[in-house]
């Protein structure tokens, strides 16, 4: 069977933009100031903690924290555990320093900054997500097992789905995650120029849906309201709004959905992935 070389670079390339960001940091502390002929000493204006980490290993290592002080991996799950439960906006280096009993200014010996560890719990998010690869089972299924892990963890986290077009995922959990996607797509003997595309096709399919449906769910929550209470007291408006479109109005009373709201949701999420994978079928040799 073919082997992709350089499998990672599918992640790389999922947010294009990435790239671009990358060169752009590189740059940053090589610029000259205006009226100056010559370069200068500058400080490095890392954009992602993927690129401090790389400039920065070939430093001298920093003086670490005492003993008796969390891990980094630590703190990043204390940092996921308050945007999972208090939102986005919450997260601060104080409102974290609290959460772990230290001081604010102490978590910059784990992390430079907000962005950083923004980057760091998204990739932890990564983490949880399965990518079944060989055992004897085919692509499609594969690619379910993955869009529906993928799906809950966007439901559990629903902070991710507003980070992830604005950041360069490029962690180690984020790049296994696209190598064993690729070796999905390349055992099946997809065309290697389909395969790029073709994961990109699915992650956006996921990310759309649930991210919508997550930022739902959270505004129902804060309503008080259950997702049946929520639909119910909107069903006399959207009646009323249908009156005089009758094509909308009967497909509308003609739909087969489970009775409750989030089976609803959950169905429609299988008929969409269910498209989606068969246009990835009709590439196939």
């Amino acid at each position: 069977m073919r082997r992709l070389a350089g499998r990672v670079s599918y992640s790389v390339r999922f947010h294009s933009h990435s790239v671009r960001q990358l060169s752009n940091a590189v740059r940053a502390g090589l610029e000259y100031p205006p009226g100056k002929e010559g370069p200068v000493t500058a400080k490095p204006q890392y954009i992602s903690v993927w690129v401090r980490e790389a400039a920065e290993r070939a430093r001298p290592a920093a003086e670490k924290p005492g003993r008796g002080q969390p891990s980094r991996a630590q703190i990043v799950r204390a940092a996921i555990e308050i945007l999972d439960t208090e939102g986005l906006d919450a997260l601060s280096m104080r409102r974290l320093g609290a959460k772990l009993g230290m001081g604010a200014t102490s978590i910059y010996w784990y992390v430079a900054n907000k962005t950083d560890l923004l980057d760091l719990a998204i990739d932890e998010a990564f983490g949880e997500i399965a990518v079944p690869v060989g055992g004897g089972i085919d692509w499609r299924e594969a690619t379910a097992v993955f869009a529906h892990s993928l799906r809950r963890a966007l439901m559990r986290h629903p902070w991710l789905a507003r980070l992830l077009g604005g950041r360069p995922n490029i962690g180690p959990n984020a790049l296994r995650m696209s190598d064993r996607m690729a070796t999905i797509f390349d055992d099946a003997g997809l065309d290697h120029e389909d395969i790029d595309f073709t994961v990109t096709t699915v992650i956006a399919y996921v990310i759309g849906i649930s991210g919508a449906d997550a930022t739902w769910r959270d505004t129902v929550n804060t309503s008080g309201l259950t997702y049946d209470e929520w639909t119910e007291q909107h069903e006399p408006a959207l009646r009323a709004g249908m009156a005089d479109l009758p094509r909308l109005r009967a497909i509308y009373e003609k739909r087969r959905l489970p009775p409750d709201t989030g089976s609803a949701l959950e169905a429609r999420f299988d008929f969409g992935l269910r498209c989606v994978l068969d246009g990835i079928a009709g590439r196939m040799p």
